[in-house]
């Protein structure tokens, strides 16, 4: 019988787990606080971070230029998963 061999790779670990809590946090901010500015956060500091990790990537050269446009590429897709969680949130509410 053939056996699967599965490799659990620490880079897509922090990704998946970091993409969940963004998700997580995004809905129970636009759930249960009232203020737009408040469910506003996590997309301002993912915006902020993006920028501050590009800029640093362009002025940084070697591996850790790349390391950073890995953050910037991480922030960058998060601030996604933080509008999957408002797309989620206006279903609900239209339904209710």
């Amino acid at each position: 019988m053939r056996e699967l061999n599965f490799e659990i790779d620490a880079t897509a670990v922090v990704v998946f787990i970091s993409a969940i809590g963004v998700l997580v946090l995004q809905l129970f901010l636009c759930f249960k606080v009232k203020r737009m500015l408040i469910k506003l956060l996590p997309v301002a500091l993912l915006v902020v971070s993006t920028i501050v990790f590009s800029i640093c990537s362009a002025f940084i050269n070697g591996w850790d230029g790349l390391g950073y446009l890995f953050f910037a590429l991480l922030s960058f897709g998060l601030i996604f998963v933080c509008g999957i969680g408002w797309g989620i949130w206006a279903t609900v509410r239209k339904r209710n």
